[in-house]
């Protein structure tokens, strides 16, 4: 009953079941084909990479949020195909512990911000929308908790960190492919530059053979004039 109970919850309430992961993604695992030993074929579970593209900073920001997000969210156990973390726990404790909990909420969204060049207006407010709506839900004995656990904003937010982090890769990777095609299409050649006649003139170090004496016009002159005397 209790079972039933919380399906319908999720999938009426929050229109997602605990198994679709929200249902779109798992943000923490992916699934990929592997044969076992016996050569079947069967589906894996592995972590979830970062986006191509991204920075490394961007992808410790990424792996840094998930993994806090995972211990608020998932980390403890499993109960009726939700699972738990610590936040569930915390949010028990009435009044101080739905701030407490929102206060880490808030904590997983400034790391989220610390992305390279921020993070966008609309996300930023979608992210602390989660917050509020889980601190609020989070005010209701027992009943709050419960959607509370099956709400997951930290899990949230970390979807739509990732997702904007898959945009921007992508968007590097266009600029890249867009920047090495320009420089095929131009044959790998740099326009050329060209070069003024300004640059000083050369100097040698090596002694220059003298020029050979030569003796003044009048001198000339009278030479000549001797010459055709005689």
């Amino acid at each position: 009953m209790a079972s039933y109970i919380i399906g319908a919850l999720s999938k009426r309430v929050l229109k997602e079941s605990a198994e679709n992961h929200f249902g779109k993604e798992d943000p923490y695992f992916e699934s990929v084909p592997a044969t076992n030993m016996f050569g079947q074929q069967k589906m894996k579970k592995r972590r979830r990479a970062a986006p191509e593209g991204i920075s490394a900073h961007d992808a410790k920001i990424l792996t840094k949020v998930k993994r806090r997000a995972y211990r608020l969210d998932l980390s403890l156990c499993n109960f009726c195909g939700i699972r738990f973390g610590w936040g569930s726990v915390i949010g028990l404790v009435p009044a101080f512990g739905d701030v407490v909990d929102a206060l880490f909420a808030l904590m997983v969204v400034m790391t989220c911000r610390q992305v390279e060049g921020g993070l966008p207006t609309n996300i930023q407010l979608q992210m602390v929308f989660n917050v509020f709506f889980d601190f609020v839900i989070g005010l209701i004995p027992f009943l709050g908790d419960l959607i509370d656990a099956l709400y997951k904003c930290n899990t949230r937010n970390a979807v739509l960190l990732e997702r904007y982090l898959k945009e921007k890769g992508q968007d590097n990777l266009a600029r890249l492919e867009e920047g090495n095609r320009t420089v095929v299409t131009s044959g790998g050649r740099r326009p050329s530059v060209r070069r003024t006649n300004t640059e000083p003139p050369m100097h040698h170090d090596e002694p220059q053979r003298p020029s050979p004496a030569r003796l003044p016009r009048e001198n000339r002159r009278s030479n000549t004039s001797r010459s055709h005397r005689r």
